[in-house]
This record gives structure tokens, C-alpha cells and sequence, in this order.
């Protein structure tokens, strides 16, 4: 019965080796472009990062930048607590201190287009003196990690920030204890399977009738839930079309739609995943959730980034090191997806460089630079470097498959609402109920309500 499976699998590895083997003979370094990398020589640009492994990946090879070009690059590196009113107070100025920065997929893209802080790159990306495009290879990166750059909405606008680091949301499991509790994870097919194998893994080490290890850890708490709780609903909506500034919550004209099954199904499904976690999961934060399963004290970590992975494989940092298998959200009943995040480089629209922060911000999120900085923090944007056997070399086992056929069903999780943090604490408050086991359909309607009242209340619908 398997022997078709295996051989498809066997195929399509044989082809992904063929296609990474001709991808990585295409990445050339920047010396190829056919581009005067030195027409901005003498010339200083400040630059603002938030403390991030990219940041720590990249810093080293801005000396090789500088070298190439002749312009002079300032660095400044902030928190991610600090970097958001320095951010904002940085792209309203009228003298930005500043040339470069980070940008936030989302919200934060999304104001500083409406308020004009932030230049286009479509001028310098058309530009044949300033971009190779055979060289530069835009179509390379992932399409979800453009998609949320692109503004006012992300599948018509104009690309306002090159995408550096990404994240996909997946799922990450105990190898060890899948194993030893009989389950194939090749037999669990789709969303129904996983959650009976979740329940089958809450243990008793000790034999004294009590969980030592549950069958999964999840988010429960603050507005840090949103783009993974997105990943759940996304993957229970299926193919089906939606508003893609709204996310799927909501119609074109701001009605909300919490009460589609669909999107109840998904918070069915994340209730349950909690009522199957440690006690205290309502107020579990990425932290509380990672330590679970970094811990050892969870079978399974649910809906989760991507950029986590060094963490459990970190000896140093983790009780699993080596245990730990990957994969995509499993499918629903209705179809299958997920949800993506990125930073991006972007420019203040004031900047009196922005031509010579354009080449660095190309130069480092430049094929060869990608593969270079993605190795340290594993979260790289373009398809060439997760297709490529040399990055594969550094990765977990099954790590890289699962996170590309992740991004092969991940869209950005983006919802353009001044509203947003208010509704993102009722949502959480119907996860809440649901946990403790109120009616679906009753949470359901009562939160679309809530919400519904919200968006009256400041007007988005009357």
C-alpha cells in the first residue's frame, strides 16, 4: 500500500536535489552584478537594527559592503521594546536619523505607508544602474514574504521593504515519543489524526495517575497569539478567497465573521490543543510555550515560528536536542495552510541617502548574503537557499523539507485594523471559554458581537 507513496517521495527528493544542485550554481555574489557598485563612494549611512539573530548574522559582513561600495555604514542596535517608538519617531521626522531600518510585516508597514514615512523601492528596483535583475533575482523570494511588503494591499501595491528574515508557523514533535507510543507520524494524515495522537500522549512516567508529559503545549495568552492562532485558521479555511488586508475574519466591507465554521472549527481545535497543555496554559506566552517543550514536557508545540528550531537543537538551551521532528500544519478537512511573518529593510521616505541604503539593503538581501546570514539564524526569505543542499548541510533533519512545504502554503498573516489589539484580547478571551468548556457556538456568536460593536464604535462599518 505504501510503495507509491515512498517512490513519490523518493522522486520528488531526486528532483529537489536536481533543482537545488542547478539553484546553488546560479548564486553569485555581488562582485556579478552588472551594476557600479562604487557610485555611491564616500558617502555614510546610519542604520537602525533591532537586536535579532539576523543582526548578529549580518554585522560581520558589513566590512565586505563597505569595501565593495565605499560607502561608510553606522550601525545602531536597539531591543525590540525600544525599536518601536525610536522606529516611528525616526520615519515621522523631517531629518531621519537614520537611513535604514527594520520593518514589521503588518501594522507597522501598514502606518507608515498611510502616513508617507517610507519610500517605494519599485523606482531603484526598475532602475538598470541600480539593480541587475538577472543578478538580483526578485522573483526568488518566497512570495508570501514579498506579498507583506507590498502596499496598500499585499496582492496589488508597490514593494516598500526588502524581506531579510522570515518565519512560518508549523508544528515541531518528540520524535522519541511518537516512537515509543506506536504512532507513525506518516499515518496522521490530517488535522483529525494529529489531535487523537495528541490525546494519546498525555503520559504517566511514574505510574501515579499523574500527566508528567502532555500531549501538547500552545499559546494561550497576549497578543503575541495572533499570527499563529492566523496559521490554525488559515489551515481550517482552506482555498477559500478572502480580503487579504482583513485576513479571513472579516468581509470586504469590515463585517466580522467569527461565527463561519470554518473559522469556529479553528478555535475548536486551538481550545482543545490548550485543554491538552500544561496547567496554566491561558497565560502561556512564546516563553512559557517554548520552555515547555525545550523542557521536555510536551509531545507536541503547536502552530509555532519557524525560528525556534535553533533553540530546541541548542544542548545548551534544550533537554531535546536531536529529538525533535518538524512539520507542516496538517491538513483540514477544508484545505490546507498556514501563516508566514517577516522583517524587512526599508527606507524613511526623507532620507537624504536612500539610493546608497538601497544597494545595501539589495546587497544584503542578495542571494549569496542570504545564504550566508540564513545558515546562522535559519530563517532565510529566498527559495535558492532553502533549496540548496549547502544550507540544507546545516539544518535538522526534516527541517528544511517541512519549512519549505510550510511556506508553499503560508500567506502573510496581515490584518490592517486600528481596532486590531482590542479584538486580538476578545479573541483570546473566547479561546478562554472555550477552554473551559462553554458552547462553541454561543463563545462564537458572542464574540462576533463584541467585535461587531468595536467596529462600529470606531467606524469601520455602521
Amino acid at each position: 500500500m505504501r510503495r507509491p507513496v515512498l517512490l513519490s517521495g523518493v522522486l520528488s527528493l531526486l528532483l529537489l536535489f536536481s533543482l537545488s544542485t542547478v539553484l546553488a550554481a546560479e548564486i553569485q555574489g555581488p562582485e556579478a552584478a552588472n551594476i557600479n557598485w562604487r557610485q555611491f563612494e564616500g558617502e555614510t549611512i546610519r542604520v537602525l537594527f533591532v537586536a535579532h539573530p539576523w543582526q548578529q548574522a549580518i554585522e560581520p559582513l558589513i566590512p565586505e559592503f563597505e569595501k565593495l561600495t565605499g560607502i561608510n555604514v553606522e550601525v545602531e542596535v536597539v531591543a525590540e521594546d525600544l525599536f518601536w517608538d525610536r522606529s516611528t519617531l525616526g520615519l515621522s521626522s523631517d531629518n531621519p536619523p537614520f537611513d535604514l531600518t527594520f520593518l514589521c510585516l503588518g501594522p507597522q508597514g501598514s502606518g507608515a505607508y498611510n502616513n508617507g514615512w517610507i519610500q517605494s523601492f519599485e523606482p531603484y528596483l526598475n532602475d538598470p544602474t541600480l539593480t541587475d535583475k538577472e543578478w538580483f533575482k526578485l522573483d526568488d523570494f518566497y512570495p508570501g514574504y514579498l506579498a507583506g511588503f507590498r502596499l496598500p494591499k499585499p496582492d496589488k501595491g508597490e514593494l516598500y521593504a526588502l524581506p531579510m528574515a522570515g518565519e512560518v508557523y508549523m508544528n515541531f514533535y518528540r520524535k522519541d515519543l511518537f516512537e515509543k507510543a506506536g504512532i507513525n507520524v506518516a499515518e496522521l494524515h490530517d488535522m483529525d489524526d494529529w489531535l487523537a495522537a495528541v490525546e494519546a500522549l498525555n503520559i504517566d512516567e511514574n505510574g501515579d495517575g499523574r500527566i508528567d508529559i502532555y500531549g501538547a503545549t500552545i499559546r494561550g495568552a497576549d497578543a503575541g497569539i495572533i499570527d499563529e492562532l492566523n496559521a490554525m485558521v488559515k489551515n481550517y479555511w482552506g482555498d477559500a478567497p478572502y480580503e487579504t488586508d482583513r485576513f479571513v475574519y472579516y468581509k470586504k466591507d469590515w463585517t466580522p465573521r467569527f461565527t463561519d465554521k470554518r473559522i469556529k472549527e479553528a478555535f475548536a481545535a486551538w481550545a482543545k490543543l490548550m485543554r491538552n497543555s500544561a496547567p496554566g496554559v491561558t497565560a502561556f506566552s512564546w516563553y512559557e510555550a517554548t520552555t515547555q517543550f525545550a523542557q521536555g514536557k510536551a509531545a507536541t508545540y503547536w502552530a509555532d515560528a519557524s525560528l525556534f528550531a535553533p533553540l530546541f537543537e541548542d544542548p545548551s538551551k534544550s533537554k531535546i536536542a536531536g529529538k525533535v521532528g518538524y512539520a507542516p500544519l496538517p491538513p483540514s478537512k477544508n484545505g490546507h495552510g498556514t501563516a508566514l511573518f517577516s522583517w524587512g529593510l526599508a527606507i524613511p521616505a526623507k532620507s537624504q541617502h536612500k539610493k546608497a541604503a538601497y544597494l545595501f539593503a539589495q546587497w544584503a538581501t542578495s542571494p549569496s548574503i542570504d545564504m550566508e546570514v540564513g545558515k546562522h539564524t535559519w530563517a532565510a526569505t529566498r527559495q535558492s537557499t532553502w533549496q540548496s543542499p549547502e544550507f540544507q548541510a546545516v539544518l535538522p533533519e526534516g527541517f528544511g523539507e517541512a519549512v519549505a512545504d510550510s511556506l508553499s502554503i503560508a500567506v502573510p498573516s496581515i490584518i490592517y485594523l486600528s481596532s486590531g489589539p482590542e479584538v486580538i484580547m476578545r479573541m483570546i478571551d473566547a479561546l478562554h471559554l472555550l477552554y473551559q468548556g462553554n458552547d462553541l457556538d454561543q463563545v462564537m456568536t458572542n464574540l462576533n458581537q463584541e467585535v461587531t460593536n468595536i467596529l462600529k464604535r470606531d467606524g469601520f462599518i455602521k
